[in-house]
């Protein structure tokens, strides 16, 4: 018997629809993790992962959200799944208990992994977006209340939930309070350790939170910077900030002299000299504030969506460059798997792989969100750099 069905999940032969798979006693983002867990289980580490998300507004009122996945406990073979206004969702809280049951109020298309439909990100078609980031040796979600089980969520839950059901980040940051988030014991004891996660919300019109649970106590934070990575707390990134507030998009004055020798810059960028480099989480949020509050403005979604990929190019981690582990030689990558950009003003999902660069679009004025049940494509079509050829473009 393997993991997924130790804990009620039955495989049926696919047709690539989502429809085949028979979820017993166990919600959707449950069978997600478990999988991931029997993945990662045979590696004898936890994984870090080292995601980055951004957002920022066009001249005309374009809000873009992107971010980066960064994975590499395992291939996580992620789909492009579609969930239906309508859909059934229903919170296993572990040990057979049953938590809060809702239908989608919103389609969504959202990023899944282990070939099951548990949006990791995603946008509905309100334009609210929702990103799920690790948030390691912090997460600490509340205790589960007997009375209040119809109320209640998996952690692992939340992004179903709030792209299900709201449309604005307002309606969100409402319902959370009246929400249980709990820990599912039943996914962490084959886990191996928790699933320490938090959430980046925004909607059509830029407003943006970041969701946290630490110490079993809910916090909402207004993420007026446009940027979250992973540990620690929101509210220490902000604070962090403080240390780097000399650093400038204008480069240092060449004119600049002791006693006739001159101390002008070496080149360009010289404003920028102490911007962090590494890929820490507290590193690679300085660096994302410094792109988007630096950043030249953009006219509309077009050069939105251009100019929110070359930023997350630079948090690209390239495969092999970090592990995580108690030796040299016992040890798990982290490495970014994919990318996507949610233009939520036009509701349209962007994505590119490690595989193939090419971007992707998802248009979802072109979707059928009241079809009758979920479905999901893999990524990539072929895993090979789509990459064209230009050389009878010369002129003969």
């Amino acid at each position: 018997m393997n993991k997924l069905q130790a804990v009620g999940v039955e495989r049926r032969p696919s047709n690539g629809q989502l429809g085949d798979l028979t979820m017993k006693h166990t919600s959707l983002a449950t069978s997600l993790t478990v999988g991931l867990a029997g993945l990662t289980l045979g590696l004898g580490a936890a994984p870090a992962p080292a995601c980055t998300s951004l957002i920022f507004k066009a001249q005309d009122g374009t809000n873009i959200y992107a971010r980066t996945m960064e994975w590499g406990a395992s291939d996580l073979k992620s789909e492009l799944v579609l969930a239906p206004r309508q859909m059934s969702f229903k919170s296993a809280l572990g040990n057979g208990a049953r938590g809060a049951q809702w239908k989608n109020r919103y389609g969504f298309v959202g990023v899944n992994a282990a070939g099951l439909p548990y949006a990791t990100d995603g946008m509905n078609e309100a334009g609210l977006a929702v990103g799920v980031l690790f948030f390691p040796g912090f997460a600490e979600f509340q205790a589960p209340n007997a009375d209040q089980q119809a109320t209640t969520i998996s952690s692992v839950d939340v992004a179903n939930y709030l792209l299900g059901n709201f449309a604005t980040v307002e309606e969100a940051r409402q319902a959370m309070p009246k929400l249980r988030v709990v820990r599912n014991a039943e996914i962490e004891k084959a886990f191996g350790t928790p699933i320490p996660i938090h959430y980046v919300v925004t909607d059509a019109s830029g407003d943006s939170i970041v969701i946290e649970y630490t110490k079993g106590t809910l916090a909402i934070y207004d993420n007026k910077v446009g940027v979250m990575t992973n540990s620690p707390n929101y509210d220490w990134h902000l604070l962090n900030l403080r240390n780097y507030s000399n650093l400038t998009p204008v480069g240092a004055s060449p004119a600049r002299s002791i006693n006739g020798v001159s101390l002008a810059p070496f080149g360009a960028g010289s404003g920028m000299l102490g911007l962090p480099g590494d890929f820490t989480p507290p590193s690679r949020f300085v660096r994302a504030v410094a792109f988007v509050q630096t950043m030249e403005p953009v006219k509309d979604a077009t050069a939105g969506v251009a100019a929110a990929s070359t930023m997350l190019n630079n948090f690209d981690i390239p495969k092999g460059l970090v592990r995580e582990g108690p030796s040299a030689d016992d040890y798990h990558l982290g490495y970014t798997q994919w990318s996507v950009i949610a233009d939520t003003r036009h509701k349209v999902y962007y994505y590119w792989t490690m595989y193939d660069r090419r971007m992707r679009s998802v248009d979802f004025s072109k979707l059928d969100f009241s079809a009758k049940q979920p479905s999901s494509f893999p990524l990539d079509k072929v895993r090979t750099e789509d990459i064209e050829d230009r050389s009878a473009d010369f002129a003969r």
